[in-house]
């Protein structure tokens, strides 16, 4: 692939096909964002790149759209009081309320264009159901279960993966966030607010879950196995 990308310091990059995935660990969040930005431009002058992302991020919150408009149901918490979290905010252009990013989390941000045939709609089930498929099939978990509703992949009524998406001038943005380690300085945080205006205390891992250590690393290989 004739494709010269700039990438961030210590990230990885692997080429299949029409598709690039990047890869780098522990991204901050506002550089993320701002190559983000300028992977959908590369993504949206290419004919038919696709641009991965996978990544995780240092502890911080995100603000979608929907609590900018003021929307009360999607949240159930004050902007101005995540200052008294002592942990970064960032308000981006996607859907939803409030949501957190931790080192203990596996994010897929897949970057492509969208078009009558592949709509924002199938973009949003084609990542749930990446997750549900791998949590049954690779982890053996029984009772999993994707939804649009809620945002998210659950397991016996407990979140472990978190959806928010949007799309910019026809080309998509922002992904899905599985929890993979148990973070105890997010489970604090979480316990004064309610992302996705849920009760915090829904949120689980799949260390917690499977009741053993699962790395980063070892989850990253499985998810990869179904990107080829």
């Amino acid at each position: 692939m004739s494709v010269s990308l700039k990438t961030p310091s210590g990230s990885n990059v692997t080429e299949l096909d029409n598709t690039i995935i990047i890869t780098k660990w522990l991204w901050d969040y506002e550089s993320f964002l701002e190559y983000q930005t300028y992977y959908q431009q590369v993504v949206r002058e290419s004919e038919k790149l696709k641009i991965f992302l996978i990544c995780n991020h240092p502890h911080c919150f995100t603000l979608g759209r929907g609590n900018e408009r003021g929307n009360s149901d999607l949240i159930d918490f004050p902007d101005e009081s995540l200052s008294n979290l002592d942990l970064p905010s960032y308000k981006i252009h996607r859907g939803g309320g409030i949501t957190f990013h931790h080192p203990g989390q596996w994010i897929f941000y897949p970057i492509m264009k969208i078009s009558p045939n592949y709509t924002l709609e199938d973009h949003m089930c084609w990542q749930l159901k990446l997750i549900s498929n791998t949590l049954r099939e690779n982890f053996n978990l029984d009772y999993v279960v994707a939804t649009k509703k809620t945002m998210g992949v659950w397991y016996q009524k407990k979140k472990v993966a978190s959806i928010g998406v949007g799309v910019k001038r026809f080309v998509t943005e922002h992904g899905i966030a599985t929890n993979i380690l148990f973070d105890d300085r997010m489970k604090q945080a979480l316990s004064q607010i309610n992302p996705c205006g849920l009760n915090s205390s829904v949120y689980t891992s799949l260390s917690e879950i499977i009741s053993k250590q699962v790395s980063i690393d070892s989850f990253d290989s499985v998810i990869r196995g179904r990107l080829k």
